[in-house]
């Protein structure tokens, strides 16, 4: 390889490098881990959990402290969303046993809806 083909690929590695690195901030609201399967979320009614099922969001109101972290677990067959109508988030597409979880840190009321299903709203209440 001459030098220029060498640098023009060490050029694009980086780009690609820094590419990955900057999409994986883009998800940081999604946690894996150490939290219990979803199936396991779509039983009974979980602290600060919000389940999707029947093209309904199951709570339509949950009332949480400031600082808490609220999931959306998506216990339905379609893909759906989880989108503030002020647009402070978007949970991307939910597909059916995805997990979407973000923390409020200010008090307020927070009204969502489901993107594709625009008649699917509930609101998240931060006290």
């Amino acid at each position: 390889m001459n030098p220029r083909a060498i640098y023009s690929f060490s050029c694009a590695a980086f780009a690609a490098l820094i590419a990955s690195a900057s999409l994986a901030g883009c998800f940081s609201e999604r946690v894996a881990g150490t939290e219990p399967p979803p199936a396991n979320l779509c039983e009974g009614t979980p602290a600060n959990v919000i389940q999707i099922r029947n093209f309904a969001f199951v709570q339509k109101s949950l009332t949480v402290s400031r600082g808490a972290e609220v999931t959306w677990v998506n216990c339905d067959t379609e893909t759906h969303t989880s989108t503030s109508d002020a647009g402070v988030w978007d949970s991307g597409a939910l597909t059916p046993g995805s997990v979407y979880k973000r923390t409020f840190s200010a008090a307020g009321s927070f009204p969502f809806h489901c993107t594709p299903h625009p008649s699917m709203k509930a609101t998240v209440v931060v006290s």
